[in-house]
């Protein structure tokens, strides 16, 4: 691949023009990349986990405009099946092009679905990012991740996660996002997860509720 300018969304370099790369995407947008892969999956956690109700704007930014929603449980079905759709065939995609497996047909439960592909795509960010349509992809992640949030207000409460913090080991796991951050903390011992171990951190959650909906 020859020199081109970065395709993540928003890339820009102290002239306001993107960054020029041999990669798709420039390697400070490849960790954005990974970031933003993280985010939407959490958004899926967090709407399954605690169905969140969206502001009042929400349904002049949903996803299907001419549905009206009577009860929070109706947003939270159809756009965390959203998220379940656009990670799928990300994987889908990036799986045609590199000849790998094949993903969880839509057919397959959500959990699994979006669990597959945070296994497969976080560690293949660079391939992502260097496909054609990796640049189209980020965009799609990017704009339904921005949806979410606005649809919540832009501010959303503290949500509790559901797996223990892993230095006191009780249920006291936060995650707060409002438009300027996206953080983890603990409640009882002050604990922070820091930003590198998002990746790990998320793949115990996603595992967690795996094995949750197994028990039950």
């Amino acid at each position: 691949m020859g020199i081109s300018p970065c395709k993540y969304p928003g890339c820009r370099d102290s002239n306001g023009e993107p960054y020029l790369t041999s990669l798709g995407m420039c390697e400070p947008c490849q960790r954005r990349f990974t970031r933003l892969l993280g985010w939407l999956v959490m958004d899926w956690v967090n709407i399954t986990t605690e169905m969140p109700t969206p502001a009042r704007r929400a349904r002049e930014i949903l996803a299907d405009p001419t549905r009206v929603y009577g009860h929070p449980a109706e947003w939270a079905s159809d756009t965390a099946a959203e998220i379940a759709t656009v990670l799928n065939g990300t994987h889908d995609t990036l799986a045609d092009l590199l000849g790998d497996t094949p993903p969880p047909h839509p057919g397959i439960a959500e959990r699994l679905r979006v669990r597959a592909a945070w296994y497969y795509l976080e560690c293949r960010i660079p391939q992502l990012a260097a496909a054609d349509f990796g640049g189209d992809m980020a965009v799609e992640m990017k704009d339904l991740h921005g949806k979410i949030r606005s649809s919540l207000g832009l501010t959303r409460p503290r949500k509790l996660l559901p797996t223990p913090c892993p230095s006191c080991e009780l249920r006291t796991l936060f995650r707060t996002l409002d438009a300027h951050c996206d953080s983890i903390d603990c409640g009882n011992c002050g604990h922070v997860i820091r930003e590198e171990h998002y990746p790990f951190y998320t793949r115990v959650v996603l595992d967690t509720l795996l094995e949750q909906s197994v028990a039950a």
